[in-house]
């Protein structure tokens, strides 16, 4: 089985466009050197472009929506856990019995590891957002990118947490990724449904610009870390409440994550330590 993921792994589309993309580049090489440039060049191009839109899987196998084609939705909250804000939006999920999935750096999570315990004690699941959150990891090499995901990964395991799901910061992929998760057992998932918030920079009208573009199978991206200034705390957890009931107006029905995709987001077992 494992030599089958590893063959999957090996003939990506990135691979195999790279073939097809090189090979013509060398046969164009005797026509005119400078076509085969701008052909190797366009490969190149192709691939940068490609760490920006992960959805398109090109570079990494990647989950982004979900694919049941029904009416449901799921939330996902990343960078936290953070007090107070992480404990008033489990309220408010709680309030309207939502489920989500919290995307934990590990860093917070160390800083915080009572936090974790109570996410996943009230009904809801972690995965790894690496260690510090570096909006650059993903342009950095193989070995600095793996020690973020590694790291993270052994702080929730103290607190009895095994994350599967790994959420790249800023939601941005490199080609190095899919080994280094291959190696670690863990997958790729991104979303495909966000306002633009900035990591809590800009709150306002957070529910308004998801519920204009929001539909069926969507992976719902939120933060749980404290906007910038006392009132925009408020503004946030009325934003999400509002996003809550503007999901159930629209007959979209909020689900666990795992539910939309199909696939684990965590093992589970601290829920027994817990309880």
């Amino acid at each position: 089985m494992k030599k089958k993921r590893e063959n999957i792994f090996l003939w990506n589309p990135a691979l195999i466009t790279g073939i097809v993309i090189l090979a013509a580049a060398a046969v164009s090489f005797f026509v005119s050197p400078l076509l085969a440039i701008a052909i190797a060049f366009f490969y190149i191009i192709l691939c940068v472009t490609a760490c920006f839109f992960p959805q398109t899987n090109f570079l990494v196998p990647v989950v982004s929506h979900g694919n049941t084609g029904e009416n449901l939705v799921a939330l996902t909250f990343d960078d936290g856990p953070s007090e107070p804000v992480t404990r008033q939006i489990l309220d408010l999920l709680d309030r309207y019995s939502a489920p989500a999935t919290f995307f934990v750096t590990g860093v917070n999570a160390a800083r915080l590891p009572e936090m974790i315990k109570e996410i996943i004690a009230r009904g809801h699941t972690i995965g790894n957002h690496s260690f510090h959150h570096d909006p650059f990891l993903m342009l950095k090499g193989s070995k600095v990118i793996y020690q973020e995901i590694s790291a993270a990964q052994e702080v929730l395991q103290k607190i009895g947490v095994h994350a599967i799901a790994f959420r790249p910061p800023v939601g941005i992929v490199n080609p190095q990724l899919a080994p280094l998760l291959e190696k670690l057992n863990m997958y790729c998932l991104t979303f495909s449904c966000r306002a633009g918030d900035y990591g809590n920079r800009r709150v306002k009208d957070i529910s308004r610009k998801i519920l204009k573009k929001v539909k069926a199978d969507d992976i719902i991206l939120l933060h749980d870390v404290p906007p910038r200034g006392n009132a925009d705390q408020q503004i946030l957890l009325k934003e999400i409440e509002t996003l809550l009931l503007g999901l159930a107006a629209r007959g979209l029905k909020v689900v666990p994550l795992a539910t939309l995709i199909g696939k684990k987001i965590m093992h589970e077992g601290i829920i027994k330590i817990y309880n």
